[in-house]
Parts: structure tokens; sequence; C-alpha cells
């Protein structure tokens, strides 16, 4: 097979990347239309986006200066069989949206290389790579994007009409709506955390994905048996979430009955 690049250093490396015919000035490098090159793969890191937002996937040229570089391209996987293109720029033009599927009108590049990528969604989770070329080499940086979501502002819903001293009651449902990765619940009695004992405090919990979105909605439920002294308590849940803790829902207080007889 002939080699593609004809350029000191680079010539006889083999690897496919598509891309237009082009001659490259100054330099004697012409890219046809199956680039092949054998790049030189960095290690995978972790670039945390929020949903709805733009997220910036950067393109590491600290070891290049911006003047060698004469080609960016950018890319996504996700194993088993899921790849595209996504853009590409060749030296001295415009970058080129190659995207032919939804990331077509949400992807762009930064002046410094970087992806960016519009209204971040849970099903963008693949892992971006972009391959450079530069000064007689070719490398690939690669990210793996996870996209973040804080929950909606807690409520307590099926609250109970009153506590009664003794009796393991539900006392409500506390949820977190729409987050991603699904919200830790902590309960709480006058801003003290409460936990299952398995006699006067019973918690489950159970986590829902939701359709269209993925994103996920967490329910916790209290069961809690009263004491004369929590006459007056303010009970309250908090989200705990990579995005941060401020989420907690207005106190809530019960009526203290005694047993019935």
């Amino acid at each position: 097979m002939p080699a593609l690049f004809h350029h000191e250093g680079l010539e006889g490396q083999l690897c496919h990347y598509g891309c237009t015919h082009k001659t490259f000035s100054p330099t004697n490098v012409r890219v046809q239309a199956s680039l092949f090159l054998l790049p030189k793969v960095t290690g995978l890191e972790t670039v945390i986006g929020l949903y709805g937002k733009t997220v910036e996937i950067p393109c590491n040229i600290k070891i290049a200066k911006v003047e060698d570089i004469m080609l960016t391209k950018w890319k996504y996987s996700n194993e088993p069989s899921l790849s595209g293109d996504l853009l590409i720029k060749q030296k001295n033009e415009n970058a080129t949206v190659s995207a032919t599927n939804e990331y077509k009108h949400r992807v762009s590049m930064a002046a410094n290389f970087s992806l960016l990528l519009a209204d971040a969604k849970l099903t963008d989770q693949h892992t971006f790579t972009c391959l450079m070329v530069y000064g007689g080499d070719i490398k690939e940086y690669s990210f793996k994007l996870v996209v973040q979501k804080l929950p909606e502002p807690l409520f307590i819903t099926e609250k109970a009409e009153a506590l009664e001293i003794g009796k393991r009651t539900k006392l409500g449902t506390c949820v977190a709506k729409n987050g991603n990765p699904a919200a830790n619940i902590v309960w709480l009695k006058n801003n003290k955390t409460l936990s299952s004992d398995g006699n006067r405090i019973l918690i489950n919990e159970t986590v829902v994905k939701q359709p269209g979105t993925d994103l996920l909605t967490v329910a916790s439920t209290l069961q809690f048996s009263a004491e004369k002294d929590d006459t007056g308590a303010q009970f309250s849940c908090r989200a705990e979430h990579p995005q941060g803790r401020d989420l907690v829902s207005p106190p809530q207080t019960f009526t203290i009955t005694c047993k019935s007889h």
C-alpha cells in the first residue's frame, strides 16, 4: 500500500482516518480521502459535563505549536460498535462538521481546538477522541464524557396526618426527581441524620429511570415511631449529589398522638 502522507517521519505509517483531499502549505503533506496513519494514543481522562449545557472537551495542544498543527479531527465511540466522526479542521481553514446524525447541529470547535457539544444528554456519555497531526507527528487524546444533573428541588409527599407514640408510621416519601447520578437521600430530624435501626426507624428507597431522558428519580420513604419528645420536631430530607449538597426539603412538623386504646 503506498503511503498517503508524503512527509519525512510520517511516510509508511498505517491507520485510517477519513478526510477530504487537501494539500497543506508550506509543508509537503498531502491528505487523501482515506488518511492512513498510526497515531500515538494518550491515557483516557474524564470530563464532567452538565445536563442541558454546552460541554467543552479539550484537545491537549500543550506539546504542539498552534502554527505547526496541520489537521485536527474529533470523533466519538462507545463499545461495542457505536462510533462516528464529528468535526475536522485543516490548517488555515475553518472547522467542518462531518457528523450526519443528531450531532450535526450540536457540535463545533473552539479556537483552542476543544470540542463544544451543546445541550448535553445522558446519551452523549461516550469516549470522545481528538486526532492531531503536527510537526511530523500524529497523536490522539481521548476523554470519557460523564454527564451529571442536580435533581430538582426536594419535596415530601404522602405525609402522615399524625405520628403515634410507640407505633411505627409512614411519615412520608422524599422525592428527588430527574438527577444523574442518582441522589443519595438523607432524612433529618432537627437537622440531625436519621438512620434505619430496624425498630423505630425504617428507610426504604427506590430509583426509577425516566423514559426519554434516562434521568433518575429517587424516592425514599421514612417510617418512624414517635416519642413524646418528638412534639414540634422538624423533619426534612437532603439530597447528596456530586453537583452539590444544598438541596434540602422544606421542614415539616407532625402532630404527635398517644396510643389509642
